[in-house]
């Protein structure tokens, strides 16, 4: 193969390699941009869910409370003036209690589904942290390797390697870098293809999260407007321990 032929395969490696350059790049600014709509998806994800398991979840309780507290004492407030009629505010009394401890206990089975996708997910962020630890070591194996080769070629490997450039071995390092420059390629187009699904996925997910973060709003203020019809009872509750 003459240096021509050589020359012209060298040239066309050169365009290969910086077509290839710009989708590897590009790539590596999509990936960033999606890291961080990624991000942003945790945090308000975080944020529905401590606004939805510290703050309503707060409120729920506290209004259980007062709920079953107006409806026990309005069993109290009854005056049997016989056997059955003693028998039915007893057994009333503990109809009461045993319907608040039934919710109660929903609700900590409810919790306890929760705690247990909270331990799944984050059994989950250790696996991605051992991930990007070993992901980063690889890449600093790597650093750690060229830097050590290019002090080598500051020594002088680099240049005596030139010096003893052979046909041969020029046509085999070019055959060489066609085939790693055309994998390089198409691996990056397909990876094209997969971030802009995952990025595709992310603002799927950061509609349903803002969607989340809406309801969680919603039932607060529903929250706050059945607490206002529990204090309106609360009142008439008052009143009639007061006519007593």
């Amino acid at each position: 193969m003459s240096n021509e032929t050589t020359d012209q395969r060298i040239k066309k490696n050169r365009r290969r390699v910086y077509d290839a350059e710009s989708y590897v790049r590009f790539n590596a600014a999509q990936v960033l941009v999606g890291r961080s709509a990624i991000e942003e998806n945790r945090t308000l994800a975080l944020e529905s869910f401590t606004a939805e398991a510290s703050g309503n979840r707060a409120l729920l309780s506290s209004t259980v409370d007062d709920v079953y507290r107006n409806r026990i004492m309005l069993v109290e407030l009854l005056e049997p003036a016989t056997p059955e009629e003693e028998r039915f505010k007893t057994s009333m009394r503990n109809r009461v209690r045993i319907e608040e401890l039934e919710l109660l206990a929903s609700v900590n089975r409810r919790a306890l589904e929760i705690n247990q996708k909270m331990v799944d997910v984050n059994k989950l962020l250790i696996e991605i942290n051992v991930m990007a630890t070993k992901y980063n070591e690889e890449v600093f194996e790597a650093i750690d390797e060229v830097s050590t080769a290019n002090a080598k070629w500051l020594d002088g490997e680099l240049e005596q390697a030139m010096r003893g450039a052979a046909s041969g071995d020029n046509d085999a390092r070019v055959t060489e870098n066609t085939a790693r420059v055309t994998e390089l390629r198409e691996a990056a187009e397909n990876n094209r293809d997969v971030i802009r699904g995952i990025y595709e996925r992310a603002a799927e997910n950061r509609g349903h999260l803002e969607k989340d973060l809406e309801d969680v709003n919603d039932l607060r203020n529903e929250i706050v407007g059945l607490r206002e019809k529990i204090a309106a009872n609360q009142h008439r509750v008052a009143d009639k321990i007061s006519d007593l």
